[in-house]
């Protein structure tokens, strides 16, 4: 998170910055300078990465932001990403994604993703504006990692209205939730989304964003439920057995 700030400060890009920058270049110069729609995942029909696709693509989101799609086997997918790959390449011909807005990157390490998740937020000095907007298109999240890793990082997110995201996603402040196998409804949950990502006072909010997933979702502040659960447990079981040795 620290890097994107600083490089969009004026910094020197570090190497995973540096291989953002290479895949924003490719990009025609007039797109360059709008913000960046990312999602990271499986090329899998559950998490709806062509859905995401379709739903930009010749659409107003199309000339207002860029899309990163971040995951798959490119060279050798398997029958799952295949059938993605070849829905997207139903949508744009492989041939026109980068002069279309559209950049499918391949899997990444994940200190790699999120540090591009971070820039979508901090924007890419000459190649991508700030207040981007992570989008997950999945059927279903039965609690989401990459969501609340891109709340972490102060990203707006829009997200499937079905599972875990709708127990921790504020809607309208921290992202917004909807039908996302309804590609209407995707289209409009996104726009929606880089109009307030646009409007409000980012910074504020991003650091809001944050401390949601501090409060609750690190590793710390799980762990620090979990004990307590453990102590309620084992505080009505010592009870319990006291009960049972003083009973007559």
């Amino acid at each position: 998170m620290a890097e994107a700030q600083e490089h969009a400060a004026g910094r020197p890009a570090t190497e995973p910055l540096v291989q953002l920058r290479e895949l924003l270049a490719r990009l025609p110069a007039e797109r360059h300078g709008k913000p960046l729609l990312i999602s990271v995942g499986r090329f899998h029909r559950v998490k709806g990465m062509a859905t995401i696709v379709e739903a930009w693509a010749g659409s107003e989101l199309q000339q207002r932001a860029n899309l990163l799609l971040v995951g798959g086997n490119l060279r050798h997918p398997s029958p799952d990403e295949r059938e993605q790959l070849e829905r997207i390449n139903a949508l744009i011909d492989p041939g026109s994604r980068e002069p279309n807005g559209l950049i499918l990157s391949g899997h990444q390490p994940n200190d790699t993703v999120a540090r591009w998740v971070a820039a979508a937020r901090t924007g890419v000095p000459g190649l991508a504006a700030g207040s981007g907007v992570y989008v997950c298109g999945s059927l279903k999240e039965e609690f989401g990692i990459a969501l609340l890793e891109a709340m972490a990082s102060g990203l707006l997110v829009v997200a499937p209205d079905s599972g875990g995201p709708a127990t921790y996603l504020e809607q309208g402040h921290t992202g917004f939730l909807t039908a996302t196998w309804d590609t209407a409804r995707l289209r409009a949950a996104i726009l929606e989304a880089l109009e307030s990502a646009a409007v409000e006072t980012s910074q504020e909010r991003a650091m809001y964003s944050r401390s949601v997933v501090e409060a609750d979702y690190t590793v710390q502040a799980m762990a620090r439920a979990l004990a307590k659960v453990y102590s309620d447990v084992h505080h009505a079981d010592v009870e319990l057995q006291r009960e049972l040795v003083s009973a007559p």
